[in-house]
């Protein structure tokens, strides 16, 4: 049930310490599931009042000693939380579940293949940390998944004794204090760090209070009192899909800002620097680096634009006049409509490019979301004032223990040890994986390519076959939803405009020949279980519309099919003017061109070139992300600095 794995030398947490009593556990994973197996037996027998009773004595021990991770405490914790289980909701767990169980609770990321019950799993360690009374912080992607999670396992813990909170995004500080005094707490990822940044805010300004301030404000009648911190410590946390919160969203930092920018620029000026960019010419004036997806002035370009700044409307200009022109040139020229982010009632909401879901609550900064307006023809909104900032790998850092698991956690293992000292451990699936991984299908444009996934979808579908199309970007989701209605194919949308649909939707696409069209990860942490029908026929079928530039999202498309030991099939399909190929490789997109056959298919396999592409892609996020953590070290280093010389 334990696969090994280079990167592993032992089970540690955040701190680099290894947990006392499971370090060891892969060496008897057997005996100890036994042991939780006989005492599960054992608790099967009693009376609720006499159960819950097991369970207060479980925490008075823990609690006490402080020594959860004791291999007797944990097995007991285990079997406690298994018949929890079986009670509220008549679930029993698997032997490679609990063999996970014990691999969380030891601190590591578990490779958990998607299907194999990792809600239900993550229950193990939480409980376990949960007896010490110090809270569980458990974390999921997004708003929906922690809501679902919590609210299938809350039943677990009444049984056993624990209060659980959830934590609503940009709810109240109040509702946000109680659910962080639960013994366990669920969330969206990045709520708990924006929590963690509205509450050193609160302390920085309670540090600042002069002396004599409270009186005289009592003496006036003003409420003077101190904000509390909404979090109570950082003890141990879970984080579901750890890859896509550790690697893929990290690549960013969280920064909280609000209130209107004391500095902002006129909206005109906004308006003046896209008709002055429209006027500039690629090479001449400025180029544009597709792989960083950045743009930069040329000095003739300079030159030019600052020669037409006397004519420019008047208005404040809070940033440099080149910056306003580069902002609008990335809007114009890289910023791509249902890609890069979609329209909604007036307003511009950016697309997440690791999921395609759409983020109503994320700006752009430094002007570049106002340039986007105005490339839009929508009403400007203002600029926000920065607060504060942190990056995940620094507030991960602050947790005591940290576990997590992800169906793809193998191929960011060295970076998972680099910035979170996480050992990754596979977990065996329950029954034996058959996907059919078809040949990759090349093609001399996107035109072609989907032409030939439509013409597939529609086969697969009269034979009963249900499909998942999965598509890199909201705009190539609209194009085969338009091919497959020309075809008279009855289909289904799910691109991130459907979000509180989206759960119901991805359930139904296991129906016999359902066709489902979804950006990658649209949908994800929600099971598809084809029905008898779609079984016989073959499963599920996913067809990729393009190769993603990170693998792993490969695998996390290709992982919706064939779960649980069900039959399902996977094929990816490639054109030559794909975005990863286009920029990163325009000779191998016109090899691609000139090896087509009559159908538009290339004859010759290029899945080595494409990989090599792909490894490139992955290696300069890897390098944008070790250069933010370097600066989010030396501003840290410098922030000290001042504060001891103060």
């Amino acid at each position: 049930m334990l696969q090994s794995h280079p990167t592993i030398t032992s089970y540690r947490g955040i701190t680099g310490q290894p947990k006392r009593g499971l370090q060891s556990v892969g060496k008897s994973t057997q005996d100890w599931i036994q042991r939780v197996r006989a005492r599960g037996r054992q608790l099967a027998s009693l009376d609720e009042r006499t159960f819950r009773s097991s369970a207060s004595q479980c925490r008075d021990r823990i609690r006490s000693r402080d020594d959860a991770l004791v291999r007797d405490n944990a097995i007991e914790s285990f079997a406690l939380t298994g018949e929890a289980l079986r009670r509220a909701t008549g679930m029993s767990y698997y032997d490679v579940q609990l063999c996970g169980g014990f691999v969380l609770a030891a601190g590591t990321i578990a490779e958990i293949q998607t299907g194999e019950g990792k809600t239900i799993t993550t229950a193990l360690p939480t409980v376990l940390h949960a007896w010490s009374g110090r809270g569980v912080h458990v974390a999921t992607t997004n708003d929906y998944l922690s809501r679902r999670d919590h609210d299938e396992l809350k039943p677990v813990y009444d049984l056993l004794g624990f209060s659980v909170g959830l934590l609503q995004p940009q709810g109240p500080v109040e509702e946000k204090i109680e659910a962080y005094a639960r013994d366990i707490t669920y969330g969206p990822g990045y709520e708990f760090g924006f929590d963690f940044l509205k509450d050193q805010l609160a302390l920085r300004a309670r540090h600042r209070t002069r002396l004599g301030e409270r009186f005289l404000h009592s003496l006036q009648g003003i409420d003077s009192r101190e904000a509390m911190p909404a979090q109570r410590g950082h003890a141990f946390a879970i984080i579901d899909e750890a890859d896509s919160v550790l690697i893929d969203e990290a690549t960013t930092p969280l920064i909280l800002a609000g209130g209107k920018s004391s500095a902002a620029t006129s909206p005109a000026l906004y308006q003046f620097a896209r008709r002055i960019s429209m006027n500039l010419s690629e090479e001449d004036d400025y180029i544009i680096d597709p792989i960083k997806r950045t743009i930069r002035l040329t000095p003739d370009g300079w030159k030019r634009i600052h020669q037409s700044f006397d004519s420019r409307p008047p208005g404040q200009l809070a940033r440099p006049w080149s910056q306003l022109v580069e902002n609008a040139l990335r809007a114009e020229q890289i910023l791509q409509c249902d890609v890069d982010y979609v329209v909604q009632e007036g307003q511009v909401l950016i697309v997440d490019q690791n999921t395609g879901r759409i983020h109503d609550e994320r700006k752009w900064s430094s002007g570049l979301h106002q340039a986007v307006e105005a490339k839009e023809q929508v009403e400007l909104t203002d600029e926000n004032e920065t607060h504060a900032r942190i990056t995940r790998q620094r507030y991960i850092g602050f947790y005591e223990g940290v576990a997590g698991l992800t169906g793809t956690a193998s191929d960011s293992a060295s970076e998972l040890r680099e910035f979170y000292r996480l050992p990754v451990v596979r977990i065996e699936t329950n029954k034996p994986c058959v996907r059919q991984q078809l040949p990759l299908r090349c093609f001399d444009s996107c035109q072609r390519k989907f032409d030939a996934i439509a013409d597939d979808a529609a086969g697969r579908s009269r034979r009963g076959q249900p499909v998942l199309i999965g598509t890199g970007t909201i705009h190539e989701s609209k194009l085969l939803s338009r091919r497959l209605t020309e075809q008279g194919i009855a289909h289904v949308v799910l691109n991130g405009l459907q979000d509180e649909e989206e759960a119901s939707i991805v359930r139904r696409a296991g129906v016999s020949g359902a066709v489902t069209v979804a950006t990658n990860m649209a949908g994800r942490g929600t099971d598809i279980k084809p029905d008898a029908q779609a079984l016989a026929a073959g499963g599920l079928h996913v067809a990729a519309a393009a190769m993603h530039a990170c693998q792993r999202v490969d695998r996390q498309l290709a992982g919706r099919a064939a779960r649980q030991g069900d039959p399902g099939s996977c094929q990816f399909y490639a054109a030559a003017d794909d975005e990863m190929i286009q920029s990163r490789d325009p000779d191998l997109a016109a090899e691609m061109r000139a090896s087509a056959g009559p159908t538009g298919e290339c004859r010759k396999d290029f899945s080595v070139a494409l990989r090599r592409l792909q490894r490139q892609a992955e290696a300069d996020a890897l390098v944008q992300r070790q250069r933010m953590v370097a600066h989010d070290d030396w501003m840290e280093s410098v922030q000290s600095s001042l504060a001891r010389r103060a």
